[in-house]
């Protein structure tokens, strides 16, 4: 049995409440643990001090010892506030970059049209261009002007994406 479930079976024998196994199995265990038995001593030491009505005396330099701790504690409050605020909002930070992050990745991107797809935009006929190249009359003229036409478009045509 080990030292801590001794200590519950001791706070229990001095309320009275423990039964015949478990007092065996605590005299069984002080008569082997030394620490066990100091720790009984000492309680029975502390009981019998709150029965008696006396006050105890705390030991010397209890309280130049005691205040400085106090101050202490009062001076790490501001940060304990800072700390658990923290804690708090690096998880909601994280997520929100997250989202954003999801946002900017999936959102649509802004395409530019090309020059057949704006005419049909204005609703425009994008063939009464091409046929002006073709009412020309000389063969060379118009074969020069469809590949200059043909090298204004930066994008090859695609079709739109639903």
């Amino acid at each position: 049995m080990n030292c801590r479930k001794v200590e519950k079976l001791l706070l229990k024998s001095f309320d009275g409440r423990l039964d015949g196994r478990d007092r065996d199995l605590l005299e069984s265990h002080q008569g082997t643990c030394p620490a066990c038995r100091k720790a009984e001593k000492e309680y029975r030491t502390m009981l019998g001090l709150l029965k008696d009505g006396r006050e105890a005396a705390p030991l010397p330099r209890f309280w130049e010892r005691l205040e400085p701790r106090l101050r202490e504690e009062t001076e790490l409050v501001p940060l304990l506030f800072w700390e658990r605020w923290s804690l708090r909002a690096i998880p909601v930070f994280l997520t929100l970059v997250i989202l954003l992050g999801g946002f900017l990745f999936f959102a649509p991107k802004a395409r530019e049209l090309g020059q057949s797809a704006t005419l049909l935009l204005e609703n425009r006929d994008p063939l009464s261009e091409t046929q002006a190249l073709f009412d020309t009359d000389k063969a060379d003229t118009r074969t020069m002007m469809l590949l200059f036409a043909s090298l204004d478009e930066k994008a090859p045509a695609r079709r739109p994406a639903p």
